[in-house]
């Protein structure tokens, strides 16, 4: 698949999808969600499969077994290094046909009025920089095994 495909196109190192590598083998990928103006709140990670697969369904035991292993590690990553209020895993498919799960942290202080799928919504949410974000994606990288 090409650049049709906007996780595709991502993995290219094209488009807006393209945030900081956490993580990478031959089959997945582990990226911060890229810094915006609607966005800059620091613990929202996605884990995707390199081969381009629409979904949970659609994946290889070995690519099954990776990327359970990074949900793991990302949401420990997360816990130990932002000490979230909580840390959260999405599955949706429903924009991108191209396999990723989403993992994010609730920071903590987070008000019960805020929707657990929304905390960009919330005005006070810790906010980041691109430097401090890089910062902590190479912390949150030494979670992962080396290569």
């Amino acid at each position: 698949m090409g650049s049709e495909c906007a996780i595709c196109a991502k993995h290219q190192g094209i488009g807006p999808l393209v945030g900081p590598v956490i993580f990478e083998n031959d089959l997945i990928i582990v990226t911060h969600r890229p810094l915006d103006q609607a966005s800059p709140i620091p613990g929202y990670l996605f884990i995707e499969t390199r081969r381009h697969t629409p979904t949970l369904a659609t994946l290889t035991d070995p690519e099954a077994a990776a990327v359970g292993t990074a949900v793991t590690r990302a949401a420990q990553a997360l816990q130990k290094e932002l000490t979230p209020e909580h840390v959260f895993s999405a599955i949706t498919g429903r924009t991108v046909p191209h396999f990723h799960q989403h993992i994010f942290a609730r920071p903590l202080g987070t008000p019960p009025t805020i929707p657990w799928t929304d905390v960009d919504s919330w005005p006070d949410s810790p906010r980041t920089t691109p430097t401090a974000l890089n910062t902590l994606c190479a912390r949150l990288s030494t979670h992962f095994p080396r290569q």
